[in-house]
């Protein structure tokens, strides 16, 4: 249960919510329940509305591969990935929220009268759906990667390129994107190495002389395994090992702190690539300022959105659509 010691906790409800007769439809279907979906879900139920969020034990949220996280605001002490998600679902059922662990297959209809298709067969009916199913990593083809994955290998140097300041850092991607991401990660340390999988040098475009420059090796033998070793930290026990380098095709070892991740990613549209959304060129919803979609009553936040990829822009966007579509449902009754 969630307190505040300092203040009487203003949901005793001593008056019941406005009564709503259609209570065959949700207000609000929310797909997806990563820190975007779950705080629109808070707020729409802090409104009085009717609104569950599905996916809790779909696919992983990026958020629960965090270990621990120090940029978000208001956790000077950071927090885990997995401890926000189950605060943010704990705060949000408090005022009445509903979070069901199920998967959306499929969403048709049209503003105020749309169906949700859930995996086990049932649908929903909903007046307004917001979408939140974020992204997925692509991961490189590495064989003991995986249990590496929000330690050793890395995704966000926005997230937690501060931890790694001065520490050996490698990049692994491809062309003049991972050259991009490699000259941000100079925001942070002066020791780094990308890692082209194999790609020849030219891939790089226009920024080779820009990373010679600024001492960025670049290494073109593939990556076959993460060299590591038994986790030592006993405060720790779930971490088995330990990654402190990599070893490539050629035999050589690299010795690294961490490796970053810069493959790009797969939006998660499987239950809307019927719909006519609009997206940019990279494959990510375009919204306005109020998080609508191309496609009316139907919303985008979080990581599927063309923004960058942050908890609190997430939190931020799902705070706008939840308003938006309180406000849209109350001119239409």
């Amino acid at each position: 249960m969630i307190t505040n010691p300092q203040h009487d906790d203003p949901r005793g409800r001593e008056s019941a919510p406005p009564t709503d007769n259609r209570n065959d439809i949700y207000d609000c279907v929310i797909v997806g329940a990563g820190p975007g979906g779950l705080t629109a879900l808070e707020y729409l139920a802090r409104f009085h509305r009717r609104a569950v969020a599905l996916g809790a034990k779909g696919p992983t949220p990026r958020l629960a591969w965090i270990d621990r996280t120090y940029n978000l605001p208001g956790y000077p002490q950071g927090i885990s990935g997995t401890v926000m998600l189950a605060r943010l679902r704990e705060q949000a059922e408090e005022y009445g929220g509903e979070v069901r662990d199920e998967i959306a297959t499929r969403i048709d209809g049209d503003d105020d009268n749309f169906c949700v298709t859930l995996s086990s067969h049932e649908t929903l009916r909903a007046r307004k759906v917001i979408l939140a199913m974020g992204i997925r990593d692509r991961e490189p083809d590495i064989a003991n990667v995986k249990r590496h994955i929000g330690y050793f290998l890395r995704y966000c140097p926005v997230c937690d390129g501060y931890e790694h300041t001065d520490k050996k850092l490698g990049i692994i991607g491809s062309g003049e994107s991972v050259a991009r991401h490699a000259l941000f990660l100079r925001t942070f340390s002066s020791h780094i190495t990308i890692f082209l999988h194999g790609e020849n040098e030219n891939s790089l475009g226009r920024y080779r002389a820009r990373l010679e420059r600024e001492g960025i090796r670049v290494v073109q033998s593939r990556i076959s395994r993460i060299v590591e070793t038994h986790n030592p930290d006993e405060q720790d026990p779930q971490l088995e090992y330990v990654g402190r380098g990599v070893c490539l095709e050629s035999g050589d070892e690299v010795e690294l702190d961490v490796l970053y991740g810069a493959l790009g990613c797969n939006v998660n549209l499987d239950c809307v690539h019927h719909l006519d959304l609009r997206l940019d060129e990279d494959g990510y919803i375009v919204t306005d300022t109020e998080q609508k979609t191309s496609v009316e009553g139907v919303y985008a936040v979080g990581d599927l959105v063309s923004q960058i990829n942050q908890i609190s822009v997430a939190m931020g966007q799902a705070t706008i659509a939840a308003v938006r579509i309180h406000n849209a449902l109350d001119d239409s009754e």
